[in-house]
């Protein structure tokens, strides 16, 4: 998971209850036993509600790495932020880590359940810790914490000014950024003090927490010790013989401090720790009012009663060299357990520090430290000297002659240029594998590679303090010369441009000079003028040099200037309008250009019609035109423009004009030339063959059929048009019928039996009920000749004639004799029936009775014969049947002679 690094809380407890009147502490409360035995653990997750901080702990065995005893045995080391030891340096041989670095709002306690003894007071912890906050700027709810509280089991009730919430945002002094991450904050070992007052026989129960951010992203964690034994003083005052001096002790971890003599009547100092040489009194009784931080305890006065006590020995130290200019670690002198160090700038005199300091090592020379070990609540020891050497360190510098130089012959001189030299001896780190451990401050060295190279000087002494320097010195490659044309170029076209590519390989340098051989002609500059070139090759040599004077080789690239092709075309021979005039392609290449394959061709016509066939064919009015022709070759040179001028023709300008359309008219054809300059007709009809070549003829129709014909007409300038007529022939059959007879008064109902779009005219138009329609109905009651004209819609013109013959009737009328002898005139028996509506039959019978000939036509006669044979002459006796044009029946029986 990934961490926020803004501050860690990191808190490392070491409880110690060593003073005046030592009493038994609970079970295994100092961890020594090495097990977590009597202590009760607990694991679980870390949120906020209601605005809160809530840690949902659950019981535990002890988990590895969330409860962790450490023991000084195994060196554990110091911790990887805050850099003090793991295991608490004032107590035992255990130490507990709860908690880890790890993130996922974890959370970890333990307890102790004990019983506060009867005998005391006020029972007592004092304990040193570490505060190291991961901040990531959340809200205090949020924050990583560490948390310490007491509370009675039995009532639940907090244990007043013994619970406190070590948080990031709470003020507590000494915190120090961790030297291994900008972001984490830490405070060092601390001793502050618990205490529970006027418990005495109550079950108590002592609780620590550590918690990550409740957003998950930021961790916390402590270290804790307990001494073996406990007090219930809390304040002390001892008189240390040896060093002639009285030492007011308070307990650790408040804010204010004032110290008072027995009377009240001089302030003695306002430190946890005051000591007082000479001593002021070897008896009696001093008070210290100690006011806590906000949030973490109560103010109280407390009582520090005189007692004589041992000093404990100075600790054991160790000279420390450093160089100048270096970054050094805080001093470190051993100490013995139950005790802390105190730090001094001189012998005497001054207050010590728990701090250790970190030597200044801006001036060279010896410097002096002084360090004590002070018994927790007791006494102050010697103070031993701790020697610190500051050897001078020299300041490497070096020049070089040209950082810059060629591959090929570079000479780098480099020479040393360092200050603040004591008896000095040079080491020099070319970069390619040599080295130079002369005491010469001047040196030299070739490069045969090109690149970046790092050149060290490291400069060491008297043989102790080393710096060092490095410089980058630069080899340039020698560039490459190169250039780009395009492509195809063509002879003596458009100007083209040669393209500087040239390169310092690894792009170590530049190029600042270019010298151009443009077949024989010398140029220089990055970009040479656009030039043109005849066909053939076309050498093209470049060079070109870098700042530093980097020569390239000679870049050669011989052009190839191509041919272009010799554009020509052939015109068609008949240039009419109605023509597709044929454009024939007649190309070619130069001779030594033969190689070269034309295969694009760029056709306009009167500088707008444009193609890209080959060859072309296509139409054009009449008049003078323009054809222009460009070739191209598959590389793409293309040829000069070729262009011929050339006349279009008209075509014949004749209409046609035809007199009529119907038969047995004359049909006359006539062409008009409207131009003038037809010299020839050639007329073609339905069989192919030419009828005549005059402008004009005439025909003759008795069918209506389709009679298409073909015209062809010919220029004085050999233009000829086709004029192709599907032509038809149209008829007039209309038809007025027969003569007819009919009674007086019986209206009679003409027809023309004509076709639609006929127009009609009869005539007289007396006794019609209208003379312009097709059925006129004829009510005269004479005998009449009518004449009908008519015209059909294609204008074809018929007149005929029809006469109606009146007769008394309705009647049936049947000669008396007939003559069946073939001369044409009586040769056949008939009915005539006038003002009839409808004929039902005709009959002949013999004397006999029996029929010989019978008919519903009443235009159908009987010619004398029966069943093939000619009857003789005889008389017959014949029956006709009718109905009248009134629906009355009518019937007429008669006889006959035949006659022969």
């Amino acid at each position: 998971m990934a961490r926020s690094a803004t501050g860690i809380l990191l808190i490392l407890l070491c409880f110690l209850c060593k003073g005046y009147g030592q009493s038994t502490c609970p079970p295994n409360l100092d961890f020594e036993a090495g097990t977590f035995d009597h202590w009760d653990c607990f694991i679980g997750t870390v949120d906020t509600f209601n605005g809160k901080n809530r840690m949902l702990l659950n019981p535990s065995l002890p988990i590895n790495n969330r409860h962790t005893i450490i023991d000084a045995t195994t060196n554990p080391g110091n911790d990887p932020y805050g850099k003090f030891p793991k295991v608490c340096p004032y107590g035992g041989r255990y130490s507990v880590r709860l908690g880890n670095d790890q993130i996922g709002a974890e959370a970890e306690s333990i307890s102790y359940t004990m019983v506060v003894p009867n005998t005391v007071d006020t029972f007592t912890f004092t304990y040193f810790y570490a505060v190291v906050l991961e901040d990531p700027g959340h809200s205090l709810p949020e924050q990583p914490r560490f948390y310490v509280t007491a509370y009675d089991v039995i009532t639940g009730d907090l244990i007043n000014c013994a619970s406190y919430d070590y948080v990031s945002t709470a003020g507590l002094p000494g915190f120090t950024p961790s030297p291994s991450n900008s972001g984490v904050i830490y405070k060092p070992w601390t001793p502050t003090s618990l205490q529970f007052a006027g418990l005495g026989g109550h079950t108590v129960r002592l609780e620590f927490r550590t918690a990550d951010c409740t957003r998950s992203g930021h961790f916390g964690y402590a270290y804790m010790d307990v001494a073996s034994a406990c007090s219930n003083i809390l304040a002390t005052a001892p008189y240390c013989i040896e060093t002639n001096s009285l030492i007011l002790n308070a307990p650790y971890g408040f804010k204010n401090y004032t110290w008072y003599n027995s009377t009240y009547t001089s302030i003695m100092g306002n430190a946890q720790s005051v000591t007082l040489s000479p001593p002021p009194t070897t008896v009696g009784v001093f008070y210290v009012d100690v006011e806590p931080y906000p949030g973490f305890g109560c103010r109280d006065t407390l009582q520090a009663y005189v007692q004589p006590l041992p000093v404990p020995d100075t600790p054991d130290t160790a000279p420390v060299n450093l160089c100048q200019f270096s970054n050094p670690n805080q001093l470190t002198a051993s100490v013995d357990p139950g005790n802390t160090l105190l730090w001094y700038p001189t012998a005497t005199g001054g207050t010590g520090n728990f701090t250790a300091p970190y030597p200044s090592t801006t001036t060279a020379g010896l410097s002096k430290y002084y360090v004590s070990q002070k018994a927790l609540f007791g006494c102050e020891g010697f103070r031993r000297e701790v020697l610190v050497n500051i050897y001078p360190s020299p300041v490497t510098s070096f020049n070089i002659n040209n950082i810059k130089q060629c591959q090929d012959g570079n000479n780098f001189v480099f020479t040393s240029t360092s200050t603040n030299l004591q008896n000095p001896s040079y080491v020099w780190d070319f970069g390619n594998g040599k080295t130079d451990t002369t005491l010469n401050i001047t040196t030299t060295t070739s490069y045969s590679t090109s690149g970046y190279i790092n050149v060290k000087l490291k400069t060491t002494n008297e043989g102790t303090c080393t710096t060092e320097q490095t410089q980058q010195v630069t080899i340039v490659p020698r560039p490459v010369a190169a250039f780009t044309f395009p492509g195809p170029i063509c002879e003596n076209q458009t100007s083209f441009t040669l393209t500087d590519q040239s390169i310092v390989p690894a792009n170590i340098s530049t190029i600042n000079n270019w010298w151009w051989n443009i077949n024989g002609s010398i140029v220089t500059g990055k970009t040479p003028p656009a030039v043109t070139a005849p066909p053939g090759p076309f050498p093209v040599k470049l060079v070109v040099t870098t700042p530093e004077g980097c020569h390239s080789d000679t870049t050669l690239n011989t052009l190839n200037i191509h041919y272009r092709p010799i554009a020509e075309f052939r015109v068609g021979d008949l240039m009419c309008t109605n023509e597709t005039i044929s454009f024939t392609d007649s190309t070619k290449m130069p001779p030594n250009g033969s190689a070269e394959i034309i295969n694009k061709w760029y056709w306009t016509f009167d500088n707008t019609i444009t193609t890209n066939t080959q060859n072309v064919n296509t139409w054009f009015t009449p008049g003078v035109h323009k054809a222009k022709l460009v070739a191209e070759t598959s590389i793409g040179c293309k040829s000069l423009p070729v262009e011929h001028s050339f006349d279009i023709w008209p075509k014949p300008n004749v209409t046609l004009d035809i007199s009529d359309s119907c038969v047995d008219v004359p049909v006359t054809y006539t062409a008009t030339d409207h131009d003038g300059n037809v010299v020839k007709y050639n007329w073609y009809f339905l069989n192919g063959k030419k009828e005549s070549t005059a402008y004009i003829l005439t025909r003759y129709y008795k069918n209506e059929e389709n009679f298409p014909f073909t015209l062809i007409t010919l220029t004085d300038k050999g233009c000829k048009d086709t004029i192709y007529r599907p032509f038809r022939i149209y008829d007039n059959k209309s038809w007025i019928g027969n003569d007819t007879l009919v009674a007086f008064n019986e209206p009679v109902y003409l027809s023309a039996h004509g076709a639609p779009g006929m127009q009609y005219t009869w005539t007289p138009a007396v006794g019609l009920d209208s003379p312009y329609v097709e059925k006129p109905i004829a009510t005269w009651d004479r005998d009449q000749l009518y004449q009908l004209y008519t015209v059909t819609d294609k204008g074809c013109k018929k007149t005929s004639h029809v006469k109606i013959n009146r007769f008394a009737g309705p009647d049936l009328y049947v000669p008396n004799a007939f003559t069946p002898n073939n001369d044409g005139h009586n040769d056949q028996l008939r009915v005539k029936p006038i003002g009839i509506k409808s004929f039902d039959y005709f009959a002949v019978y013999n004397r006999w009775g029996q029929l010989v000939f019978k008919t519903t036509d009443y235009k159908i006669g009987w010619d004398g014969t029966f069943r093939g044979e000619r009857l003789v002459q005889e008389t017959f006796v014949y029956i006709a049947q009718a109905t009248d044009y009134k629906g009355r029946p009518l019937v007429r029986k008669g006889t006959v002679i035949l006659l022969r």
